[in-house]
């Protein structure tokens, strides 16, 4: 457990060892919100990349947006 301290602007810094564990790096977006039980929740959001593929496992990822606009112009997918 850390205790972090508000800023005058209402922000926070997240430990390190909080971010590694999530997975969260500098640029990347975490939702937060306030639970039932009146509790702050920091959730890391996934991108773009890591949701790639999810649907359909085994699709390549990477030009993934050009292999997309070729179907569509050939009118698969």
């Amino acid at each position: 457990m850390s205790i972090v301290k508000v800023t005058r602007k209402r922000q926070i810094t997240l430990p390190k060892e909080v971010c590694n564990k999530l997975g969260i790096s500098p640029g990347d977006y975490v939702k937060v919100y306030i639970d039932e039980g009146n509790r702050v929740v920091i959730e890391k959001v996934l991108g773009i990349e890591e949701l790639a593929g999810s649907l359909n496992p085994g699709y390549p990822l990477k030009n993934l947006a050009e292999e997309l606009d070729k179907e569509r112009k050939l009118g698969g997918r």
